[in-house]
């Protein structure tokens, strides 16, 4: 999987108050949110075909993500 851009990655956890970062932090936390990402929208997807709708709308995005 693609994941996300590195940078954004390293932002991430420098916001959260990290002062250095290492490469297998970022690729980790990548991997994570990749996966994680990828599990919330296939089950809005679910959610959008089960409302007979070809469309993935917001309220399902956030309906998946409490699941």
């Amino acid at each position: 999987m693609a994941g996300f851009a590195r940078a954004r990655v390293e932002k991430l956890i420098r916001n959260a108050g990290a002062h250095r970062v290492s490469a297998d932090a970022i690729n980790r936390l990548n991997e994570v949110l990749t996966n994680y990402s990828t599990n919330i929208a296939k089950y809005a997807v679910e959610i959008a075909r089960h409302s007979g709708r070809k469309t993935v709308k917001e309220s399902d995005i956030i309906l998946a993500s409490t699941k």
